[in-house]
């Protein structure tokens, strides 16, 4: 299975295309280059109105935005209820063009989403969560996978997206690597003109062009048209590094602190071997306790979705300096993804509701891990 976003001409798939300036710094002033081609992108949204539910009994300041992902088919009817309940969303779509009849004649325009299932929301994230569960079941808001946390996006960095989605959509382009992927050794940038000031990010070469990549929610966006605008440094402050830290703390619950102990960081080529023997050993004896009814499908699901988090967690901070001595890593991670699929594919035949849901799960999981198993 793969996102509808990777063969999507407003998705960026820089896997073979990525390249770094010699020069990290960039001045006051400093101008980029940009492409001329464009992608072809439209969006849809929701003006900002009051969240008529029941989880909107007191007032709600209306500081940041969250995001779901939701089956694919889902989108539509999600989004009418989304509508009709007054909540505010955005949904960033690319046009395509196909053949209007078999024989080729004529085109007629369809509008997909640019991720596939990805939705939007605004509001406070205790009550969008509040009104998911009464009104949207089983969706939860997504986790930032650099903080895991709920992933939130400040209005004032929300809004220039937005901005640009709605007057320039084809300036956007989703990246298949988280943010935190770009931040390593490079200085962050905002601009200082134009319509767009205040944005912050990497200027990182793109397919032979620079682009200025930002962070939304956790997830990368890489916006063009910046060549002609003046930036400045950012420098960070405290609780923004602290924010940034490689492990951040968590709270697993008592199964998922039980595999913790599996997981370790890694030095040595012995170390990473164990690692391996490890995750191997996790994906045998899950698959074992479903044999023998010590577990379920999703019980099994669950598990094989944490121990993806886990190498995540554990080794994304390390991929571009040590991606050859965790490589092992990576491939064992994609026989747990296989397994996913795998139960996935079970659901399709015996429960569709198990199967979109799962479906909707695994597309997340690509959205914030799926780089790590490409090598």
């Amino acid at each position: 299975m793969k996102q509808d976003c990777t063969v999507s001409q407003s998705t960026a798939d820089e896997t073979m295309c990525f390249q770094t300036s010699d020069n990290n710094e960039f001045p006051e002033g400093t101008h980029v280059s940009e492409p001329d081609n464009t992608t072809g992108s439209a969006i849809k949204m929701c003006q900002q109105v009051n969240i008529k539910s029941k989880a909107a009994k007191e007032k709600v300041d209306y500081t940041s935005w969250s995001y779901i992902f939701v089956h694919n088919q889902k989108v539509k009817s999600i989004e009418e209820q989304l509508k009709k309940d007054g909540v505010p969303h955005f949904v960033h779509r690319t046009i395509k063009y196909v053949p209007r009849h078999r024989n080729g004649n004529g085109m007629r325009k369809v509008e997909t989403p640019s991720v596939s299932g990805l939705i939007f929301l605004q509001g406070d994230p205790e009550t969008l969560q509040y009104y998911l569960d009464e009104n949207v079941k089983p969706y939860r808001l997504c986790k930032n996978c650099s903080t895991g946390k709920v992933a939130t996006i400040p209005c004032n960095q929300m809004e220039p997206f937005m901005r640009v989605a709605e007057t320039d959509p084809e300036r956007l382009r989703f990246l298949l690597r988280p943010f935190v992927y770009y931040s390593k050794n490079r200085t962050m940038l905002r601009i200082l003109t134009g319509e767009n000031a205040g944005l912050e990010g990497y200027v990182i070469r793109i397919a032979r062009d620079r682009r200025l990549v930002i962070d939304v929610g956790g997830m990368a966006v890489a916006i063009s048209g910046v060549h002609a605008e003046r930036f400045e440094e950012v420098h960070k402050n405290e609780s923004d590094k602290k924010e940034r830290e490689l492990f951040y703390k968590r709270n697993l619950h008592e199964r998922n602190a039980f595999l913790d102990r599996y997981f370790h960081r890694v030095r040595t080529i012995q170390e990473v071997s164990a690692q391996v023997e490890n995750i191997e050993m996790l994906r045998l004896q899950t698959l074992a306790d479903v044999r023998d009814k010590k577990l379920d499908l999703k019980d099994a699901f669950a598990t094989f979705y944490f121990i993806i988090e886990e190498i995540g967690y554990y080794y994304a901070p390390f991929i571009d300096t040590l991606n050859d001595k965790l490589s092992p890593i990576f491939n064992a991670g994609r026989t747990i993804m296989q397994e996913i699929e795998k139960i996935i594919a079970i659901y399709q035949n015996s429960d569709m509701q198990l199967h979109n849901r799962y479906a909707t799960e695994y597309e997340e999981l690509q959205a914030h891990y799926g780089y790590l198993f490409e090598f």
